[in-house]
């Protein structure tokens, strides 16, 4: 803010100390930094005060351009409801019955459910969930690795070193 050198700074504290002398110049020192903070603090409290305002206005602006473009879209969605749909009872806009045949289950000759098996490409082979669960089952278990065994020799002579 102020662009004070540190010679007019010393010549600053040399006319203090002879102005207000030794007596009274860490007091007076003191009191300036407190109106230098409170000033701060007012500026600081100001900023924020406008800064908020400034939010809150463009909230408000935020506000009024999603208020229109809802607006509009309701008029738009009506617009398209009226022209879409026939004034039809409830049960007529329902849409057709389906069955389990339309999913893939056929029923056997006992009445049961019995989903349709899918069809397989030529050359493609799916295990069965038993394959799969014992070669699950075999990656569970630890293999067993064998340790070569170093086999010492016995000396010919029987003898000790």
């Amino acid at each position: 803010m102020f662009d004070f050198a540190l010679s007019e700074m010393l010549l600053a504290a040399v006319v203090a100390l002879v102005v207000l002398g030794p007596e009274r110049l860490p007091q007076a020192a003191r009191a300036l930094g407190r109106m230098l903070g409170r000033i701060q603090r007012l500026a600081g409290s100001l900023k924020a005060e406008l800064a908020q305002h400034a939010d809150v206005a463009d909230l408000r602006r935020m506000q009024e351009t999603l208020a229109h473009t809802a607006s509009e879209l309701k008029q738009e969605m009506q617009q398209l409801r009226a022209g879409a749909m026939p004034d039809l009872p409830a049960w007529e806009r329902l849409p057709p019955p389906r069955t389990p045949a339309d999913f893939g289950i056929d029923t056997d000759e006992d009445g049961k459910h019995v989903p349709r098996p899918a069809p397989l490409p030529a050359g493609f082979h799916t295990p069965s969930l038993q394959q799969r669960a014992r070669a699950g089952r075999r990656k569970m278990q630890p293999r067993v690795r064998i340790r070569p065994r170093l086999r010492v020799r016995k000396q010919a002579g029987g003898g000790s070193r």
